[in-house]
């Protein structure tokens, strides 16, 4: 007796074993995978975004102290004086016709006798400071052109300290001996080249729209410092630009549809949807 099976029955095949619940096939799920890559996506961005902003604020920072120390030596503001200044400005920038009839002293003990216009300057320099009143005096003393111009010089560039705190006093003795140098006959040789020392004295202490040849150029710190952080926020500009169209792009899916058909197109009837497959197709 043959031991082959009926030929009209077929062979039973051994069974496959079933795949585990979840398992996939021992594949991967495309949706798992592209999620996972959009979460790496999201915390590389957050990252970077971390490291720019930190980056932007300790080298700005860097560079916002440098500058404010280089403004602070070299281009300080010129501060507020009393009123008296500048009436006495007005006063001394009328030429002298009388002898002097007030009494004063100098700073070498010295007794001068000055105009009321010259004794009113001098009593306001004294609210200020005694030794720069009595440096004043003594220069308002002079008659001759040449020497009172130089003593004027003299007394801004070299008897008031250059240290902040004297700054009050330095913008005060300014604005009176150029006032007291404009009352000088100006064809004089050496007050014209008082009064060019004395605008480029006040122009090297104090931030003005005078350049001064012997201010020093920023520090190389501030360039160091503050391009990169300047860089740092330009990416993180460009990150938020990019952050702020995907979030469009997003809220609005059907902006790119193909199959999106244009209600003014229509003559206002509510449009629907076509198959961009089935508009080719002539069946």
């Amino acid at each position: 007796m043959s031991s082959r099976e009926p030929s009209g029955e077929p062979r039973s095949r051994p069974s496959e074993p079933a795949s585990e619940p979840g398992s996939g096939g021992g594949r991967a799920a495309p949706g798992a995978s592209q999620g996972r890559a959009a979460r790496w996506g999201v915390r590389a961005r957050a990252v970077v975004v971390l490291l720019a902003l930190a980056l932007s604020l300790s080298l700005g920072a860097v560079a916002a102290v440098a500058f404010q120390r280089y403004v602070s030596v070299h281009l300080r503001a010129p501060p507020k004086v009393p009123t008296c200044v500048r009436g006495a400005r007005v006063a001394l920038r009328k030429p002298v016709e009388v002898s002097g009839s007030e009494p004063r002293q100098t700073a070498a003990g010295e007794t001068v006798y000055l105009t009321p216009g010259e004794d009113r300057a001098v009593a306001c320099a004294f609210q200020l400071d005694e030794a720069l009143s009595r440096r004043l005096a003594g220069a308002l003393a002079e008659h001759d052109p040449d020497q009172r111009a130089a003593r004027l010089l003299e007394v801004v560039r070299d008897h008031v300290p250059a240290e902040p705190a004297h700054d009050r006093v330095a913008v005060a003795a300014y604005m009176m001996a150029s006032a007291a140098l404009r009352a000088l006959p100006a064809e004089v040789p050496e007050v014209r080249a008082a009064s060019e020392s004395l605008e480029l004295v006040h122009a090297c202490r104090f931030r003005t729209r005078r350049p001064c040849p012997t201010r020093p150029s920023l520090p190389a710190l501030v360039w160091l410092a503050g391009i990169p952080a300047a860089l740092s926020w330009l990416a993180l500009l460009g990150i938020g630009l990019a952050a702020s169209a995907a979030r469009y792009r997003r809220r609005d899916p059907t902006r790119d549809d193909p199959t999106r058909v244009d209600p003014s197109q229509v003559g206002g009837r509510n449009p629907t949807r076509v198959d961009p497959a089935a508009r080719s197709d002539p069946g």
